[in-house]
């Protein structure tokens, strides 16, 4: 029971309880702990001098609230860059242009605090490159730092992350003898996520979320799809090129933060 209410009547008795709705006959239903058991009542109005909600940290706990959020939710969606080498064809080098090297980004992530500046949690991010034919994928534990502002409404925030990332690219042109067939590879590798940015609050459960972010991750192997075909096809080996050579981003990105 996630219950912070705190009731005062006319008397000055006070009890921690969870008060619910008043309803039509004037009465305020409230639920309260007594000898480690859960009790019910019903208090009229004009005998309740005050109703202060969520001012403990439960029922069952006389601790007052902290006045941080314990639980965040981000969502955000932005711009990501490739970084490092990259490969559209086998005729082109590992720098193919800005614009193919940028796609766009969308990340989430969870944590719970276990102090006003520290929490722990879980991150995910997708990106896709070259019309989804590229596509990058990380999930991960993260830590989270919040740097708070003087009034207590904002902060900036710092994230580290070590995780999973997995990787595919699609339609990718290779040399096969004297065909150049499209093939889709894979390739997986641990990476590692940093983020910083800030939250402007907008509401009691609502920030709007600036984060710039950075992914590292280098795939120890890659993975034909169907490579069977390709081997039987002639006995010269693969010209993978540049193909999921690495996973590294460099991404900027807006969103909101959930809170409570």
């Amino acid at each position: 029971m996630f219950s912070q209410d705190l009731l005062v009547t006319q008397r000055k008795d006070s009890i921690n309880c969870d008060v619910g709705v008043l309803d039509e006959k004037g009465f305020y239903p409230f639920i309260f702990m007594m000898d480690g058991k859960r009790m019910e009542g019903l208090i009229h109005k004009d005998s309740v001098l005050l109703v202060r909600k969520k001012l403990f940290r439960s029922l069952y706990s006389n601790r007052l609230r902290p006045w941080y959020p314990l639980l965040e939710i981000g969502i955000d969606a932005g711009v990501a860059h490739q970084l490092g080498a990259f490969r559209q064809d086998p005729d082109l080098t590992s720098g193919s242009g800005f614009q193919a090297r940028t796609g766009y980004y969308i990340g989430a992530d969870i944590t719970y605090f276990v102090s006003k500046r520290i929490g722990y949690g879980v991150k995910y991010n997708y990106r896709s490159l070259l019309g989804g034919d590229l596509s990058y994928n990380y999930l991960g534990p993260l830590v989270h730092i919040r740097f708070w502002s003087p009034k207590r409404k904002n902060n900036l925030f710092f994230m580290a992350s070590v995780g999973y990332g997995w990787m595919e690219q699609k339609d990718a042109p290779v040399q096969v003898g004297l065909t150049r067939p499209r093939i889709t590879m894979s390739a997986k590798a641990v990476s590692g996520d940093i983020s910083v940015g800030g939250n402007l609050r907008l509401s009691k459960a609502v920030s709007l979320r600036v984060k710039l972010s950075g992914i590292v991750g280098f795939p120890s192997f890659k993975r034909v799809k169907d490579i069977q075909k390709y081997v039987q096809a002639s006995d010269e080996p693969l010209e993978l090129g540049s193909y999921c050579d690495n996973m590294n981003s460099i991404n900027l990105s807006v969103g909101f933060t959930f809170h409570k």
